[in-house]
């Protein structure tokens, strides 16, 4: 056997561990992306199960709809991740009159056991309503997670 022959050979040996090198590399990152985001599901779904909400009074009193929400499940809630829709409307920023936790309307936070207190003017679009007290309301509140509670008034 000559130089060329084990020459060869060594170089086809050397190809074939690159070769492998390159697809393991591949291989590995692609399987660390996908159990990345299984476990990322997994705590988002557990997050999902955690978290429970309660609208416990809509008061329609005045320009104003009054909107209470206790958070019934054991998951610390953002109350700027919460959204509000009355009569199937998203209720914007500018709709929020008064927006409290625990009477606390600084904190963003709402824990497990708190309650969260929504004043909402419906006078302007798209409600338009002049007697608040005169209209039948559907009042939906979705959280960060996902978990919502509907009311009718």
């Amino acid at each position: 056997m000559g130089f060329s022959v084990s020459g060869a050979t060594a170089i086809l040996f050397i190809a074939m561990f690159v070769s492998f090198g390159v697809l393991y590399t591949a291989t590995y990152n692609g399987f660390e992306r996908v159990t990345d985001a299984r476990n990322a599901e997994t705590d988002r779904a557990l997050t999902q199960r955690n978290t429970a909400v309660n609208v416990t009074d809509v008061d329609d009193g005045g320009d104003y709809l009054n909107v209470t929400v206790n958070n019934t499940g054991s998951t610390a809630l953002n109350v700027n991740d919460t959204d509000l829709l009355v009569n199937g409307s998203y209720v914007t920023s500018e709709d929020v009159v008064n927006r409290t936790v625990e009477g606390d309307g600084e904190t963003s936070l709402w824990l497990p056991g708190e309650t969260l207190r929504v004043e909402v003017d419906v006078s302007s679009d798209p409600w338009n309503v002049d007697d608040v007290s005169s209209v039948s309301w559907q009042v939906k509140v979705v959280t960060g997670p996902g978990v919502a509670d509907t009311e009718v008034v």
